[in-house]
Formats: structure tokens, C-alpha cells, sequence
């Protein structure tokens, strides 16, 4: 790796590690499709997941607390059962046509909650399993799990604390179901876990930055910005459909 190129990964790591430590998700988001560019497919995405795993242990214990880890587990369970049954779709399904419809979904959803729209689900129980159900697929499926869990914490109107810290213990345990799948495919080397190491310091430091903005930050304003966020995934998910980007 060049030095012009690991000043631009560092960049983007940082930027991803700053919403992550804000958000509680949008690591992958952000951070994609840059070092993608930059390191390729095969080395970006194994770092990425690392990375990402990383981030989501040293948040989880400053978080915690705020996670209500009850409430959350038909999340956690259903998000990780259903990991397998988007592996196996996608031995039946076009992942192109999901992202079309995933993404157009998504941003159909998170605009109408940008515009006040909110129907909170009673039984929350059953709706946490429904949206663990949807992005455990995605997630096996196309590798996007996070809108149908960040649209549905928006939906009840969780607190931006609980907030992220309801979706750093979810990845956090997707991250602990998914790493050894990419151990035993062999996807992770000591090349891959050198250029994590290198990157490591940037997403601590934009991670640190995220959690110290996230206490200044209204909930209004945390709102608005998880939406964004999530507007943008919905997007890139279409586009990527398109071959556009």
C-alpha cells in the first residue's frame, strides 16, 4: 500500500469510524465504497468487517447500560438465525433485483419518517423479530442488514442513546456469528490483519470523536441524521442495482 494510499484509507476510516461511534452503524456504509477503490474487493471487505467488528466491542462497554439487551433479543436471535436463509436465497434469488426493491424500500420508509410519519408497534416483541427477520436475510442476502433495524428503532421512537446502543450490541453480535464464517472460508490473512492494524488507529479516534458529538447532538437532530444515513444506504443499494456505481 502507498502512502497516498493509505492517507486516503485512514481519511475514510475515520469519516466511517465517526459515524459509527455516532450512530451505532454506517461503518460499512461509508467505508466500502472508498476502500474498495483503494485495496480492492478481496482485501477491502475482510478489513472492513474487522474493522467494523472491532468498533462494535470497544463501543459496546461504553454503551451498554443504554442497550435494554432484553428488549433487543428477538432482534439479535432473528438477525442471527436468518443470516443462512439469505445465503441460501441468494442461491435462488438475482441479489441485483433485491437491492433494486430492498432500496427502494428503505427509502421510501426513511423519507416518510423524515417527514413525521411514526406508527409505533405495540407488541414490540414481535415487531423487533420482524425487523431481525428482514436484515438477517439482507444481510446473507446482500450484505445490507442495518435499515430494517435502524427504521424500526426510529419507528418507536428509541432515545439516541438506547438508540445506539441498541444497534452496536446487534452488529456486535452479527460481527461475533459472521468473522468465523470468514475464518473457515479463509478470507482473513496476516496481510488482511496488517492493513486492519494500520487502520485501527483511525477508527478508534473517529469512533472516540462520534461518541463525544452523539452528547451534543438533539434528538431531533440525531433523528434527522440516522435517516440521512439510511437514505443514502437505500440509495447506493438502487444505484449499485443499476450498475451505476
Amino acid at each position: 500500500m502507498s502512502v497516498e494510499t493509505a492517507i486516503y484509507a485512514i481519511i475514510a476510516v475515520f469519516a466511517a469510524g465517526l459515524i459509527k461511534g455516532l450512530t451505532g452503524f454506517g461503518f460499512s456504509l461509508l467505508s466500502v465504497p472508498v476502500l474498495v477503490v483503494l485495496l480492492g474487493p478481496r482485501t477491502a471487505v475482510p478489513v472492513i468487517i474487522l474493522l467494523n467488528a472491532v468498533a462494535n466491542v470497544v463501543l459496546f462497554p461504553l454503551c451498554r447500560e443504554a442497550a435494554h439487551l432484553r428488549r433487543i433479543v428477538p432482534l439479535i436471535m432473528a438477525g442471527i438465525a436468518t443470516v443462512p436463509l439469505g445465503l441460501l436465497l441468494l442461491l435462488t434469488l438475482d441479489p441485483e433485483v433485491v437491492k433494486l426493491l430492498a432500496g427502494c424500500v428503505t427509502i421510501l420508509f426513511a423519507l416518510a419518517f423524515l417527514t413525521g410519519f411514526q406508527r409505533p408497534v405495540r407488541n414490540e416483541r414481535w415487531g423487533f423479530a420482524a425487523a431481525g427477520l428482514i436484515s438477517g436475510t439482507l444481510n446473507g442476502l446482500i450484505s445490507t442488514g442495518g435499515p430494517p433495524a435502524v427504521l424500526f428503532l426510529t419507528n418507536q421512537g428509541v432515545p439516541k442513546q438506547a438508540f445506539r446502543a441498541s444497534l452496536v450490541a446487534y452488529f456486535l453480535f452479527l460481527s461475533l456469528a459472521s468473522v468465523p464464517m470468514f475464518l473457515a472460508g479463509g478470507l482473513l490473512s496476516v496481510a488482511i490483519a496488517r492493513c486492519a492494524l494500520l487502520l485501527l488507529p483511525a477508527m478508534f479516534l473517529g469512533a472516540f470523536a462520534g461518541s463525544k458529538l452523539l452528547r451534543k447532538l438533539p434528538e431531533r437532530g440525531f433523528r434527522v441524521t440516522a435517516l440521512i444515513i439510511v437514505t443514502f444506504a437505500g440509495l447506493l443499494s438502487v444505484l449499485s442495482s443499476l450498475g451505476i456505481v
